[in-house]
């Protein structure tokens, strides 16, 4: 199996100074979309399911696509929030297609940030052996 198939894909791009969510496509030196590939991609996608609220795809005929964290928001940063956080991660890490192993999913707080809670997760794609590490920030409270 090659890396191809961990898919191409349009390159998204988070603007650190807009407070708003969401993502914006990346252009290029040439001024064309650019695009990611093989464990890049599957790692947007990854970021792109966990940010996706579960069943806000129902319409289109993706029930299950997305997470459960946002059922977090507003909840203390305590022990069990944290194992729900990282079963809700794994439940929807596990859904990609791509991704042959679950290695691991850890949740830590910074120290700097106690409504934060960063969730590192550890993933074989398919066709690979190298262990692909993501960081995603998830935020307990709204500011």
């Amino acid at each position: 199996m090659s890396k191809e198939q961990l898919g191409r894909d349009l390159k998204l791009v988070d603007d650190l100074m807009d407070k708003e969510l969401g993502s914006d496509l990346a252009i290029n030196p040439s001024g064309d979309l650019d695009t990611v590939s093989e464990e890049i991609n599957l790692g947007q996608a990854i970021v792109n399911r966990i940010r996706t609220t579960r069943g806000e795809l129902r319409d289109l005929g993706h029930a299950l696509y997305g997470s459960r964290l946002y059922e977090l928001i507003g909840e203390p940063n305590t022990e069990r929030t944290r194992e729900l956080a990282r079963l809700y991660t794994r439940e929807c890490v596990s859904r990609d297609p791509r991704v042959k192993e679950v290695v691991n999913i850890a949740v830590d707080v910074p120290k700097d940030a106690p409504t934060r809670i960063d969730i590192n997760i550890s993933v074989i794609p398919l066709g690979m052996t190298a262990v692909l590490n993501i960081v995603f920030p998830f935020y307990l409270e709204v500011a």
